[in-house]
């Protein structure tokens, strides 16, 4: 049996292999088939290879990572969770997923960026999350503040002006409220 990290309604987060590289090629390769929070497009066999090989050895040094995401059936629709970002040294939501599959359900991201989001601050550590989204991305903007991030700044990441969003882990909030 497959480890689920996150079940999320019908949609499944589960590890990404070695097996899936050509399915990440296949979904970072049509720029308007997906949505995406990273900026690759045009993705070759090698891209894909390093973000499944980086996903890999997140999962063994962090206890989390990028998660392949799977409808009940077992069929791909893309990739949710979690990437250090280097500009920053902070922790990331961020995910990819097929246009088609999120027109189909429009609730999909909110819902995934929110059950992220719990996952992450029920077993890690972190004091607060970021999230990464391209200044033109209304559709990850809006998903992103429903799951209850902030703007918090605007600057260049990874060549690519964005805006850096946060969420306080309930416990800072809980800080920060009573001080």
């Amino acid at each position: 049996m497959q480890t689920i990290f996150l079940e999320c309604g019908s949609v499944r987060l589960v590890p990404l292999s070695p097996a899936d590289i050509n399915l990440v090629k296949d979904l970072h390769s049509d720029p308007y088939g997906n949505l995406c929070t990273d900026t690759s497009t045009n993705c070759v066999v090698v891209d894909a290879a390093e973000l499944v090989r980086n996903a890999l050895q997140n999962q063994t040094d962090h206890g989390f990572a990028k998660w392949k995401a799977v409808t009940e059936e077992g069929k791909f629709i893309g990739w949710a969770g979690f990437t250090p970002l280097a500009e920053t040294s902070e922790i990331s939501l961020n995910y990819c997923l097929y246009t088609d599959v999120l027109e189909q359900d429009e609730d999909l991201a909110k819902r995934l960026c929110k059950g992220l989001s719990d996952w992450f601050f029920q077993n890690t550590y972190f004091s607060h999350l970021v999230a990464v989204v391209r200044t033109d991305n209304r559709d990850m903007r809006e998903a992103i503040q429903d799951a209850g991030f902030y703007h918090r700044e605007s600057k260049a990441i990874d060549g690519m002006q964005a805006d850096l969003f946060q969420m306080l882990s309930p416990s800072m909030q809980s800080y920060l409220m009573s001080a």
